[in-house]
């Protein structure tokens, strides 16, 4: 059985690429599955290119806090080269994508 964190990678993915479609995106994911700066391409009509790094929201209670907040996870070098967007997929299975998205 797959490990809980690739479960979750994997629902993640698959809850964004859903979105994406819905959106009217074409949507490719890689070939090989070995881990990378991205997990979904995205290509809107007007052919923009979008590389998405999907993850499931993560929370954490901070220092002197009483709210959880949002882990924040930090670009790769290739990632900030190649201007790739984070979508954290909430519980609800909404998304944020950081920076936003804008077809």
């Amino acid at each position: 059985m797959p490990h809980k964190t690739h479960q979750d990678g994997t629902l993640a993915e698959i809850v964004v690429s859903e979105y994406l479609v819905g959106l009217g995106f074409y949507v490719f994911s890689p070939v090989v599955h070995q881990p990378g700066p991205i997990d979904i391409i995205a290509i809107n009509e007007a052919g923009e290119i979008f590389l998405i790094d999907a993850k499931k929201e993560g929370k954490r209670l901070n220092p002197g806090r009483t709210k959880l907040a949002r882990i924040y996870r930090v670009k790769t070098d290739t990632q900030k080269k190649l201007n790739v967007i984070h979508a954290y997929v909430k519980e609800d299975r909404t998304i944020d994508f950081i920076p936003p998205l804008e077809p």
